[in-house]
């Protein structure tokens, strides 16, 4: 009686085990998707509000919105700016940019402008 409780709670573990080894799988396989669709090459527009901007290394810091063609949640990123940042944007105001990955496949604003 004690050996089958033991093969049964063996089993159920195992079991267990297989079901989150196939979420993980399943979690792999959607991030790598995502991943892919943000490798598609092309431009990407997203909406969002200028953060910060670093004229010493050419970055503009933006937190956007849901980019659903890339997959990308709402998030704070730094981007190269790849394109003169016009006069009458300000730290702080609403934004629509386009998005282009460069040669290594870093991504870079190649233009925006107020909302």
């Amino acid at each position: 009686m004690k050996t089958l409780a033991i093969a049964l709670g063996m089993a159920i573990a195992a079991s267990n085990g297989m079901a989150h080894a196939e979420d993980q799988d399943h979690n792999m396989s959607q991030h790598q998707m995502s991943m892919q669709r943000a490798a598609e090459p092309g431009r990407h527009e997203g909406i969002g509000v200028l953060k910060a901007v670093n004229e010493k290394t050419g970055k503009v810091q933006i937190a956007h919105e849901a980019i659903a063609d890339l997959g990308w949640p709402a998030m704070n990123m730094w981007f190269a700016l790849n394109c003169p940042l016009p006069g009458n944007i300000r730290v702080g105001d609403a934004v629509r940019f386009e998005l282009m990955q460069d040669e290594k496949n870093h991504w870079m604003v190649t233009g925006i402008n107020r909302k």
